[in-house]
């Protein structure tokens, strides 16, 4: 499956997520959302972005993300994050290979190096790689780490767990996703008892 760049048209864009998710909730079907109802100037950036959005939320059940506006702005981050898991295999392949096994092996720090790495390890199986011109590489970058601030999981370079009450994790167990649990750095005892809270 070829890595797509995509994700690079912004971070979580958890303000544009908000305004489609209301519109979608007002009886627009989410693929028929106007990309007028975000407030950019650009015709152009209003549709790349609207088109990245629908197909984020297109990626995860509904019922994850259709209680958005009544959830903390720390749960609706972690939870565009785990949208953006969902979409983008690139994303998917850097937190599970990089980030989650920094954090597992008690190493805090990730900073673009981290990132770069990443790339030119996975340039091998994906020959798509060494198409990117080196703004593409440092874009990538950039916002791959900007998701991760925007998402709690990084602060000053360093990892640290996202702050948000455990219910919060129970739509994840609830849709099959379970994996995102441990991916967010929630430990052991607590996964236990999100999943304990779902089976009863």
């Amino acid at each position: 499956m070829e890595y797509s760049v995509s994700f690079t048209a912004g971070a979580l864009m958890r303000e544009e997520a908000a305004q489609i998710i209301s519109a979608v909730q007002g009886g627009t079907p989410l693929e028929e959302v106007d990309p007028d109802v975000l407030d950019i100037n650009s015709r152009r950036g209003r549709n790349r972005k609207t088109m990245e959005i629908v197909k984020r939320l297109q990626s995860a059940d509904r019922s994850v993300w259709d209680d958005f506006s009544s959830l903390s702005d720390a749960e609706q981050h972690v939870l565009l994050y785990y949208c953006c898991l969902k979409t983008y295999r690139l994303l998917f392949d850097f937190h599970m290979d990089v980030v989650l096994p920094k954090w597992k092996s008690f190493d805090r720090s990730l900073r673009p190096h981290d990132a770069r790495r990443f790339l030119e390890q996975r340039a091998d199986r994906h020959p798509e790689i060494d198409q990117w011109g080196d703004s593409t590489w440092e874009k990538i970058r950039q916002v791959m780490l900007k998701m991760l601030r925007e998402a709690g999981f990084l602060r000053d370079g360093a990892l640290q767990a996202p702050q948000v009450p455990r219910p919060f994790w129970e739509r994840f167990v609830k849709v099959g996703d379970i994996w995102y649990l441990e991916a967010a750095f929630l430990k052991e005892r607590d996964r236990s008892a999100v999943l304990d809270a779902v089976q009863t």
